[in-house]
């Protein structure tokens, strides 16, 4: 539920400036505004080493916590010296390691005898590379020695009496031999985990550092929302205005009558940037935060919460398309709502979405008698019991009614399908038998046509609610509105196909096309007339708007595509594991559908989202705002 945001002034006593903040930053319901030219109060140096030490932390094993009074400064010191020793080690270690590998070719020679050679034997000792198998005359010379070749290069080791270049030759500096860059890589780790032992045992402060981070970070509120007000008369008194949602200001109003502070509504001025408030319980405090993961509502906007929560449990739900899924899904919610019994707050809301899509996910699979892809027999309860099944049978007896194109081609392809006027009988007799296995071909192609159907149908609907709900800002929507419905009845005809509309709602296919045809361009015309009407000449743009409405509704095909591309899947790891041995096939059957499984949440969430942030928001939903942030406690683990 959206709240409208008030703006208000406050004016109080001098004396009371620093009890008011306190008292509002307590009760958590007053925004302060900050003025124009009030510089920005920046976090301090200490909150900021707070903050990147409990970062450290929180990637470490969790232990025992200290509860006791702690020297924050001293620990946060520790931490942030020993994750930078860390951190320096592990570049030196990928230094040492490139060393290595760069000089390996010339193997674990003595340093000492080096030094003999070049101080005793007044010689120079050069190292070279060359491309491989790369004829120089130098290799003739007697100061020039082969090694070894690696990495499509070959080495040389030069020794003479002074320093020399060798023609198509890269001189190379070697400072350490592979055995003693071996021990100073295995002393480094070494370092390495004795630093990380060490700062392990520092993990016991994390609760500790983060509750002082959290009176540090109230204190820097405080500070800053304090800064915001300004001093008329003398200093005598104190001025600030900020932003208090409606269902706020009784508490308000009590807050200053006990402060003895003047409190005023002021209007909204045009270059003032409202915040908004969503003031969601329950199931619809999930919607909101599906919502916030896009953007925020504008102070125009609706609230979509509902909407958008309960379009995608559908959505994620015809994606998944296996109600068996939906069972795993279910078992793994309750695991974690016992394992985890006191979550709460955002953790908690997570859980009860799983609960929500889990149960989206086993009632379309029972709608569409899917179940971890297993292929049910026509006489099959669960498949009967369906509503995909009773839509397939409503479609199989317009065919066989109408004795249309597709009833003709299915009978040439089955003629055991002729002269059977019943649907059921007709979808069993349009089917062929594969090493004893019946395949019911007629019925899976009716059943994905409709699958098809439906989700275009979803589409047209789910567009429609968007442009309803944004109809006062877009009145070009009627039109729109209009259209989608004129498109959705007229198309069929010229594809020579049927829609669910027709074979359960009864309505004639010509004669529907005919009304559609008059709808579209009715719609059209209506929305152009609106869009001038609302937005002058620049109206008249609104026609170009056919394009991006028809291609948003076809957007929808993902749901049947995705959904059939999981069925598939499933269906295939089936049928590869029931044609191995036991052991092997349950092995196949159970990686195979893991990987679908993960698969198909991918694509669920992505595309289920997707359909309502950018289809559906298209047509109801500005963005842009920002979140209604009140002076606030934080709160301590």
């Amino acid at each position: 539920m959206r709240v409208n945001v008030k703006k208000y002034l406050f004016i109080g006593a001098k004396e009371d400036h620093e009890a008011f903040f306190r008292r509002a930053q307590a009760k958590g319901i007053i925004e302060f505004i900050k003025p124009e030219a009030t510089e920005k109060f920046e976090k301090s140096p200490e909150i900021e080493r707070l903050i990147s030490a409990i970062k450290i932390l929180r990637g470490l094993p969790t232990t025992e916590q200290e509860e006791n009074d702690i020297d924050d400064e001293d620990i946060v010191s520790e931490i942030l010296d020993l994750h930078n020793d860390i951190e320096d080690l592990v570049e030196q270690r990928r230094m040492l390691r490139q060393e290595r590998a760069r000089v390996r070719a010339f193997g674990n020679f003595s340093l000492d005898d080096i030094a003999y050679i070049e101080n005793d034997g007044k010689r120079t000792v050069q190292y070279f590379f060359a491309k491989k198998d790369t004829a120089h005359r130098e290799l003739r010379a007697k100061d020039m020695i082969y090694v070894d070749s690696a990495h499509g290069l070959d080495y040389y080791i030069s020794i003479s009496k002074k320093q020399r270049s060798y023609e198509g030759m890269v001189e190379m500096y070697v400072e350490k031999p592979v055995g003693r860059l071996r021990k100073e890589l295995i002393m480094t780790i070494r370092h390495t985990r004795e630093k990380e032992r060490e700062l392990k045992t520092l993990a016991r402060y994390q609760s500790a550092l983060y509750d002082v981070l959290v009176d540090k970070l109230n204190g820097h509120n405080l500070g800053a929302s304090q800064g915001y007000s300004q001093e008329p008369i003398e200093d005598k008194l104190f001025a600030v205005t900020g932003w208090v949602a409606k269902n706020n200001i009784p508490a308000l109003e009590i807050l200053a009558k006990k402060m003895a502070v003047h409190i005023e509504e002021v209007a909204i001025e045009k270059n003032d940037s409202v915040p908004t408030h969503l003031n969601n319980h329950g199931i619809s405090r999930i919607g909101e935060d599906l919502v916030n993961i896009y953007d925020t509502p504008s102070v125009i906007d609706k609230d979509p919460s509902k909407w958008v929560l309960w379009s995608f449990a559908l959505f994620f739900a015809i994606i998944i398309g296996d109600g068996g899924y939906g069972l795993i899904f279910l078992a793994s919610t309750i695991f974690l709502k016992i394992k985890f019994p006191k979550i709460e707050g955002m953790g908690k809301r997570v859980v009860n979405l799983m609960a929500i899509l889990s149960c989206s996910c086993i009632l379309w699979g029972a709608m569409t008698a899917s179940f971890f892809g297993i292929e049910t027999d026509i006489d099959n309860p669960i498949r009967k019991a369906s509503i995909i099944q009773a839509a397939v049978e409503k479609k199989t007896q317009y065919h066989i009614q109408h004795r249309d194109d597709v009833y003709m081609e299915i009978v040439t392809k089955f003629p055991a399908t002729a002269n059977i006027t019943d649907a059921h009988e007709f979808l069993k007799k349009g089917a062929t038998v594969k090493e004893e296995k019946v395949s019911y071909d007629v019925m899976k192609n009716l059943s994905d046509t409709i699958r098809m159907e439906l989700a275009l149908l979803i589409g047209v609907i789910h567009i429609i609610m968007s442009f309803m709900r944004g109809i006062r800002r877009n009145w070009a929507g009627s039109g729109w509105i209009l259209f989608l419905v004129g498109a959705y009845l007229y198309f069929p005809l010229q594809l020579d196909a049927i829609s669910l509309v027709h074979i359960v709602g009864g309505i004639d296919i010509v004669k529907g096309a005919e009304a559609g045809l008059h709808l579209i361009w009715g719609g059209i015309g209506l929305a152009a007339l609106l869009a001038i009407a609302q937005r002058r000449l620049m109206g008249i743009l609104e026609i170009t708007n056919v394009i991006p409405v028809f291609s948003d509704v076809l957007s929808y095909l993902r749901l049947y595509a995705l959904g059939m591309a999981g069925a598939m899947m499933s269906g295939t790891f089936n049928d590869i594991g029931m044609s191995m041995a036991l052991i092997p096939g349950i092995a196949v059957i159970v990686l195979g559908h893991g990987i679908n499984i993960v698969l198909s949440i991918m694509g669920g969430v992505i595309h289920g989202l997707r359909l309502n942030f950018l289809e559906w928001y298209h047509y109801s939903f500005e963005g842009g705002g920002k979140r209604l942030k009140p002076l606030s406690l934080l709160k301590k683990k």
